[in-house]
């Protein structure tokens, strides 16, 4: 837990955000440097109404950076979102250069601070940085699930992360969600760190949301990303942190159906205990309830089984309800929901099931807009792409051109048709080569327990079965991975060096880590090729090595513009 503010004078005025202020401890003694931008109007701070309390958004700059940097460009989605005055946007700067372990504390008690300044409510505390603000709000965000709901990082990524050696991080249920954004126009170590970074984040098991820009370069001001990644967050409520007796009280009332068309206050209280009325409330005999419990998911984030729930109504006998739940599903299928993903795919797969042919024309509008940024981008849900290439053969014509338009970039991208050449109509390698190596690019580390099923050697099969404990007993997924490492399987060889890397089952230790990764590139895994560049490249606990860094950069040269 972060340690409480015991004694902290509220020195320096809360409302001004013109220029830094000092908040300073009893004694005097400067903590931290802040920037505070509260809505225009709050109500008191000891509100507990949920419809007036105030969400945080933290904003952590780049080092040699303003204090308030990146208050802008969180202010401005927030407005073009339509929900500025529900946010307290509070900065803080750290107390050296960049930001280290040193400025844990002193963002404790701002964090502190601001729960004593403004009715913010703590199931709402984002963070949100450039940099090694990135860095700093990616750590926080792992090591205090029960203070922060959601870290968005910009242009760099984090080393430490919580050792899991008693359990195994529930993703699902407790662990933070992270939203890492890259832009191709950064510059080139920028490029190299968060890909590196993605891939260790992905590894340890997180729920990320991980995006490629090329229009975007070395600042964070960018609409697209910043509207996405702010309407996720904000939807967001913390998974460990209880409801208050207000939030229960929201919930155990009859609901009501608002003036927008949807249940506001369910979508206010938000997280798995909401879901649970929904998924009720999307059982109703009325048509009308249905619909706008099906709206509701448009304004909220509640649970994988309430968006499964969402999902059956793809085949509802009200029009109404069917496109509620379409749009609905396609936002939180580019969330990066499985269940609305199945849900859209297998609809789309399956045309009996659709009572109306527009349907299906909307779903598979519905599985684009959840791709928009991954065409371009890191194709992390194979699913959705699969779904895609499925459609180009669809009965359907209006299917079929919306796979062609959509797949454009990916089947021929430089195509013009002044270029006097014809347009080519999939990927060199094929459609099916092209899925397969998706997919496995998309695992990451986990892609060879795809062929567990087909292993038959000793040192495999061990390998398989450490597999299996990944998410419930860490400790043995490590112990049995190493042994298959020990005995030279390739694919465990990078696994228990990304698991040393992380803290998987075992205490982070980089160098061997670095000995693991470097073992499997030597074999011809070019993702462990490019987590050892980066490893010999400077990391913690292990001295640069220019000579293997290099080394490992030619080995990884073919994989180097993946994550």
């Amino acid at each position: 837990m972060l340690k409480p503010l015991i004694t902290v004078a509220l020195l320096g005025s809360a409302l001004c955000a013109a220029t830094p202020s000092t908040l300073k401890d009893s004694a005097g003694k400067a903590i931290i440097q802040y920037v505070v931008e509260p809505p225009d109007s709050f109500a008191p701070p000891s509100s507990t109404d949920p419809a007036r309390q105030l969400g945080l958004i933290l904003c952590f700059p780049e080092h040699d950076r303003p204090v308030g940097d990146e208050i802008y460009p969180v202010r401005e989605a927030l407005r073009r979102l339509g929900i500025r005055d529900g946010y307290v946007l509070l900065a803080g700067g750290p107390r050296e250069r960049k930001f280290g372990p040193a400025d844990h504390e002193p963002i404790a008690k701002l964090i502190e601070w601001a729960k004593k300044a403004y009715p913010i409510n703590p199931r709402r505390v984002y963070m949100y940085g450039k940099g090694e603000g990135g860095k700093i709000s990616g750590e926080l965000a792992m090591f205090h699930p029960n203070v922060i709901t959601a870290s968005i990082s910009y242009s760099w990524s984090w080393w430490t992360m919580p050792t899991e050696t008693t359990k195994a991080i529930d993703a699902l249920n407790e662990a933070p969600e992270f939203y890492m954004v890259l832009g191709l126009r950064d510059l080139s170590y920028h490029l190299t760190n968060v890909r590196d970074g993605y891939s260790r984040v992905n590894a340890k098991g997180y729920h990320v949301i991980f995006r490629e820009f090329e229009d975007l370069g070395a600042r964070t001001y960018h609409p697209p990303s910043n509207d996405d990644a702010i309407g996720w967050a904000t939807r967001l409520r913390n998974k460990n942190l209880p409801l208050s007796a207000e939030e229960k009280r929201l919930l155990e009332a009859t609901p009501k159906i608002g003036l927008n068309g949807y249940y506001a206050s369910l979508a206010l209280v938000g997280g798995a205990r909401a879901g649970k009325v929904l998924e009720k409330l999307l059982t109703s005999l009325d048509d009308k309830v249905r619909a706008a419990a099906a709206a509701t998911f448009n304004h909220g984030i509640f649970s994988e089984p309430a968006v499964a729930a969402l999902g059956a109504k793809l085949r509802d006998p009200s029009s109404q309800v069917r496109r509620a739940a379409t749009e609905a599903l396609a936002m939180q299928a580019n969330w990066r929901s499985e269940a609305a993903q199945q849900a859209l795919t297998g609809f789309l797969a399956n045309p009996a099931q659709a009572i109306d042919p527009a349907d299906r024309v909307s779903a598979a509008s519905a599985i684009v807009e959840a791709a928009r940024f991954q065409i371009k981008g890191v194709r992390q849900d194979a699913a959705l792409f699969k779904s895609l290439v499925g459609m180009i053969d669809d009965k359907d014509e209006e299917i079929r051109t919306i796979a062609a338009n959509t797949l454009m970039p990916i089947r021929d991208r430089e195509f013009r048709a002044d270029l006097g050449r014809p347009e080519k109509k999939a990927p060199e390698s094929g459609w099916t080569t092209w899925l397969k190596e998706l997919t496995i690019r998309a695992a990451g580390y986990r892609a060879d327990y795809a062929n567990c099923t087909t292993s038959s050697t000793p040192a495999a099969a061990v390998f398989c079965q450490g597999g299996s404990f990944l998410n419930s007993d860490p400790v043995k997924a490590f112990q049995l991975t190493l042994k298959a490492a020990q005995q030279g399987y390739h694919p465990a060889e990078a696994m228990v060096g990304m698991m040393y890397v992380v803290g998987k089952g075992v205490d982070q230790n980089n160098p061997e880590g670095a000995k693991w990764l470097a073992k499997a590139a030597d074999a011809g895994d070019t993702l462990a090729a490019t987590n050892a560049m980066m490893l010999y490249s400077g990391s913690p606990g292990l001295p640069k090595d220019a000579a293997l860094a290099d080394r490992y950069t030619k080995l990884a040269a073919g994989r180097r513009d993946l994550p």
